[in-house]
């Protein structure tokens, strides 16, 4: 993922957010077997299947939750709540919840705000990038399990244009969290948190990544 603009730096991070939740989808229903489930992670099913989605949860460190749905993810912490981001967009927006376990649709996860003070804005630089870099290193995880061939399979059935090849999806995420942590907004701007995500911040040095290990702790209810 090349350096860009920050508006055009957002459209792609989308795009590669998109494709994520739809390899997620395509590990859930592997015929060999649930690669989540195998991973570690916990099912939730909702009480009403036609009218909301499944929740995959797990404890991941450093001492936080990361929760999945087919509409989009969170990840939440101890003492600073949570960041979602919802799918066909990149725009984090943050929760007082510190669990979504028994959630199941948008609504119900409560108010989500954008970050509008110093506080909020250490949240998001907290939250924000420990959530994007469970994806790389679940991606280095599918990779190293399955080998890279199983991910192209995923992505030759999606029948619409990648953001990036199966071979670059952990590394674009690697280079989405590394930027996510050098992100500085001025509080009470009027513009979108986005809009000048890459302004005059270069990172330099490797992005650390959030473990994927198992099993992961599940995330009790």
């Amino acid at each position: 993922m090349p350096t860009r603009s920050a508006p055009d730096f957002r459209r792609r991070a989308a795009a590669l957010f998109d494709q994520q939740m739809w390899c997620l989808g395509r590990d859930i229903a592997r015929p060999e077997g649930n690669v989540l489930l195998d991973l570690g992670m916990c099912r939730y099913r909702p009480p009403d299947l036609t009218r909301s989605g499944t929740l995959y949860a797990a404890t991941v460190e450093p001492a936080g939750s990361l929760f999945l749905w087919g509409f989009g993810a969170m990840y939440a912490a101890p003492g600073l709540g949570g960041v979602f981001v919802r799918r066909y967009g990149f725009t984090p927006r943050l929760s007082a919840r510190e669990s979504a376990v028994g959630v199941f649709t948008p609504d119900q996860l409560g108010p989500l705000t954008g970050p509008a003070s110093p506080h909020d804005y250490r949240r998001l630089w907290t939250l924000l990038p420990r959530l994007v870099g469970w994806f790389a290193g679940y991606e280095h995880w599918v990779a190293e399990r399955f080998g890279t061939a199983y991910r192209e399979h995923c992505l030759a059935a999606r029948g619409k244009a990648n953001a990036a090849p199966a071979r670059d999806m952990a590394r674009d995420w690697d280079r989405v969290a590394k930027k996510c942590r050098r992100f500085r907004e001025p509080v009470g701007s009027a513009l979108d948190p986005w809009q000048r995500f890459l302004h005059a911040h270069r990172a330099t040095g490797p992005a650390p990544r959030v473990p994927i290990s198992r099993p992961f702790t599940r995330v009790q209810s």
